[in-house]
């Protein structure tokens, strides 16, 4: 696996690929984006992906060991499923929040080759188009990633580049980059989960009351209310304000979808992988 950096130049100037794939199992969406990443080698075309979730779901990062954040057992008990992601970042939880990816092949200079410059000009693609809509969020300064205190929940830990509202995080994104090209993870935090699946994603007491008192939502206080409708179509309006972007709507090819369900079955759904070491 290569976590290579590929530096490259900056050429806004694109034809985007946008998919809206809808609700899937855990293994299934975390399918769907290694195999757009694959297809770059290919078939090079920058993607942006909007989807949902068709149960509630725990994704956690690829470094993480799932096993001493949480009770395992009682997830399963809950309905939670659980699913490793291939890019980094802790505990992201799925079915109340408008989940992205964002997957770019080397050398088109469509996203800054840069780390922390490509998280700002996601961030800067959601808050174009969070401001349309009137949700005055805004982008975290301060501390970088990996910074991140106790257990390593996403919604609970906000770090440079990741968006915020009245002070809490409502967005995050995570990458992995291979010798093809890049993907980026997002999620934006439209609802809160019951507090019975919040408090499923830390084992630690301390930690849950914690989590519950740090995150927040787009529709928490209901000071700016939203559908999820409205927060896809401002992602979208958000990367079309970019110069000379269009993004082209299609739907999964039969031999993308056959890739999915032979990767969703061989990795992304076995114990081997989730509970890798």
């Amino acid at each position: 696996m290569n976590y290579d950096v590929v530096g490259v130049e900056h050429d806004m100037n694109a034809n985007w690929r946008l998919l809206k794939t809808g609700k899937h199992d855990a293994a299934t969406n975390m399918a769907i984006d290694e195999v757009i990443l694959l297809r770059q080698e290919d078939c090079p075309q920058p993607t942006l992906r909007l989807y949902d979730w068709s149960q509630p779901a725990f994704s956690f990062g690829y470094f993480q060991k799932i096993s001493t954040e949480i009770d395992v057992k009682r997830c399963e008990a809950h309905g939670v499923e659980l699913v490793r992601r291939m890019t980094g970042g802790g505990i992201v939880v799925h079915g109340w929040d408008v989940t992205y990816s964002i997957v770019v092949p080397h050398g088109t200079g469509v996203i800054p080759g840069d780390i922390s410059e490509s998280y700002c000009w996601i961030a800067n693609r959601l808050l174009d188009g969070f401001h349309r809509i009137g949700v005055p969020a805004a982008l975290q300064g301060g501390k970088s990633r990996g910074s991140e205190v106790g257990p390593n929940t996403c919604l609970a830990n906000p770090a440079m580049h990741d968006v915020m509202l009245d002070g809490k995080k409502i967005a995050g994104v995570s990458q992995r980059r291979n010798r093809v090209g890049a993907v980026y993870q997002g999620y934006i935090a439209l609802n809160m989960p019951p507090a019975e699946i919040l408090s499923l994603a830390s084992k630690f007491p301390d930690y849950q009351q914690t989590l519950s008192e740090k995150s927040t939502s787009i529709n928490l206080r209901r000071l700016y209310p939203k559908n999820r409708r409205e927060i896809e179509d401002a992602v979208i309006t958000g990367f079309k304000e970019v110069p000379s972007t269009q993004l082209d709507t299609s739907a999964l090819s039969t031999e993308e979808l056959e890739a999915v369900r032979s990767l969703a079955q061989s990795k992304y759904s076995t114990s081997e992988w989730t509970y890798r070491r």
